[in-house]
């Protein structure tokens, strides 16, 4: 049985539209290349941001990562999560034949809507997924009448 990489790219590269040999260098560019530096140097974690009436909810995936691992700090209203995710070699014999996951350093910053208590900010990591509650503060309005003489 032989595995083969999906390659969304390859629908566009389709045979006809371009020569064979092009195919060939495209793959082997895109697959082998590309694909050995992106996991080893940096990814970007999955992520998904949540409103609720009372807080916003910000979810990353980062499976396989202990609390100590990720660093969370908020500066000048913009929220950054990062961090590092090594493989882990216990065997230099192991010899894989396929190595799918995403491993590096990461990094995701998040600009901060004007009606968050930033010094309320909490955050936990279950099941590989890190949930960051952001509390949303009253926004308090300053609207006067003017009276018109």
């Amino acid at each position: 049985m032989t595995l083969v990489k999906f390659n969304p790219a390859r629908e566009f590269f389709k045979e006809g539209f371009w020569p064979k040999e092009s195919n060939s260098i495209f793959d082997t560019f895109f697959n082998e290349n590309l694909g050995k530096f992106e996991r080893n140097v940096f990814f970007t974690p999955r992520t998904d941001v949540k409103e609720t009436e009372t807080q916003f909810e910000v979810h990353l995936a980062l499976p396989g990562l202990k609390k100590e691992e990720i660093n969370i700090e908020i500066e000048k209203d913009v929220l950054t999560v990062s961090g590092e995710r090594k493989m882990k070699q216990e065997n230099k014999d192991e010899k894989f034949h396929m190595v799918e996951n995403f491993y590096g350093k990461f990094s995701r910053s998040f600009t901060l809507p004007e009606n968050v208590d930033a010094s309320k900010i909490e955050a936990s990591i279950a099941d590989g997924i890190l949930n960051v509650n952001i509390p949303k503060a009253e926004v308090k309005q300053n609207k006067t009448s003017v009276v018109i003489k």
